[in-house]
């Protein structure tokens, strides 16, 4: 019998697989990023239909080797009620869960990056403040957690505030950024998707939402 692998983990997608199973993407703490085959999970009568969806912190239960590992337990922990009934905090959310999808190796360790996807919808959901500066926040400190830190670039070479900007970003908690002295956070908050954009090489779709008026 297979050994069962346990992960705390963040869950990013759900795609349909078959006629009632679902292949579920998640972000853990342990692994990085690792897809899981949840069978039978449309079934009315499934015990992991209601904790297996997307945004929700939960502690899986795995068997299985290769590719496509069975899901066999899902513990919600924090299932971010008020972030996934809100619109204007769930583009932020969608926003986060994208690029860490789209940017991430499979099953390459991350905790930094977990921590911060996690620190980041605590705040969505805990406090919904500053939420400009929050995002700003994440995007940097998910450059820094990618290896591809902002400072060392060359389009930054001469521009101090953008610099300054990003150094109280991520010095700060996210707690903290309300009364932080940063002045207009757009043109930052514009190179840093340009600079994710550029090292993702495809499109973040969900960037076209951020700018969108609930």
């Amino acid at each position: 019998m297979s050994r069962e692998i346990n992960y705390q983990a963040i869950i990013l997608k759900k795609q349909p697989f078959n006629e009632a199973d679902e292949i579920i993407t998640f972000f853990s703490k342990e692994a990085g990023k690792v897809r899981g085959l949840a069978k039978s999970v449309k079934l009315s009568k499934s015990k992991l239909q209601n904790s297996l969806q997307a945004l929700f912190l939960v502690n899986l239960g795995l068997v299985g080797g290769g590719l496509l590992p069975k899901i066999i337990s899902a513990e919600p922990k924090k299932t971010f009620f008020k972030l996934r009934h809100n619109l204007n905090l769930i583009k932020y959310a969608f926003y986060a869960s994208e690029v860490v999808l789209k940017f991430t190796p499979d099953t390459q360790k991350n905790e930094k990056l977990f921590e911060l996807l996690l620190n980041f919808l605590d705040h969505l959901e805990n406090s919904g403040l500053e939420l400009e500066f929050a995002l700003a926040k994440f995007k940097a400190e998910f450059l820094t957690a990618t290896g591809f830190e902002v400072s060392f670039h060359q389009d930054l070479k001469n521009q101090e505030r953008k610099l300054k900007q990003c150094e109280v970003l991520e010095k700060r908690g996210f707690g903290e950024l309300e009364n932080a002295d940063l002045g207009d956070i757009g043109p930052l908050q514009k190179f840093l998707s340009d600079f994710i954009v550029y090292h993702l090489e495809r499109e973040v779709k969900s960037e076209s939402f951020l700018k969108s008026v609930i």
